[in-house]
């Protein structure tokens, strides 16, 4: 069976190439690239939600095994420049969506309930994510925080908040930056 990094080998060459070149990419980690994926084939989710693109590189790992379990992801990036690598480095991928401008614009227009979400994006705004995100999340919803441990004091707020819902159970992985884990339970109203 041929690996990930075989098969995409161009792909991902790019996305390194790329880091290399501009150095202010926030993409994750290949350790925590791969995590993802496999978070996303043992979830299977049909509608996955990435906030914080960058160039693409969790988008694109997210995507691989997303095309396995047939889902669509939607993904937001704030920077212009950012969402225009992206868009181009994820080009030939066709089950996802892109969207430019503030998560806290985009979230409320997405018609649709999501089953895995991913946050890496400005960590102060964790917590309003989530907020705008409750009400579209499916039971049993997957959602993975980065950076929860590089960037303790700017997450707390998000950490604090799931943490203390009875509605969340929640899992914190000593990996790269640190990942929350977080299982998104329906509320009784």
């Amino acid at each position: 069976m041929e690996t990930i990094e075989k098969k995409f080998k161009q792909e991902l060459q790019n996305f390194h190439k790329q880091k290399m070149n501009i150095g202010r990419l926030w993409n994750v980690p290949k350790s925590t690239a791969k995590l993802l994926y496999s978070f996303v084939l043992i979830k299977s989710p049909k509608n996955i939600i990435e906030i914080g693109t960058s160039n693409g590189y969790s988008t694109f790992w997210l995507s691989i095994a997303a095309e396995i379990c047939n889902a669509k992801i939607d993904t937001i990036e704030v920077e212009k420049d950012r969402f225009k690598m992206a868009k181009d480095n994820l080009k030939k991928r066709n089950n996802i969506t892109l969207h430019l401008g503030k998560a806290e614009n985009i979230i409320p227009n997405l018609n649709k309930t999501f089953d895995l979400v991913f946050i890496d994006a400005g960590k102060i705004g964790y917590i309003n994510y989530i907020k705008l995100l409750e009400t579209k999340l499916s039971h049993n919803a997957l959602i993975i925080a980065d950076n929860v441990i590089s960037h303790r004091s700017t997450t707390k707020d998000y950490l604090d908040y799931i943490n203390s819902r009875d509605y969340y159970e929640n899992v914190e992985l000593e990996i790269d930056s640190g990942l929350e884990l977080s299982f998104y339970k329906y509320r009784e109203e």
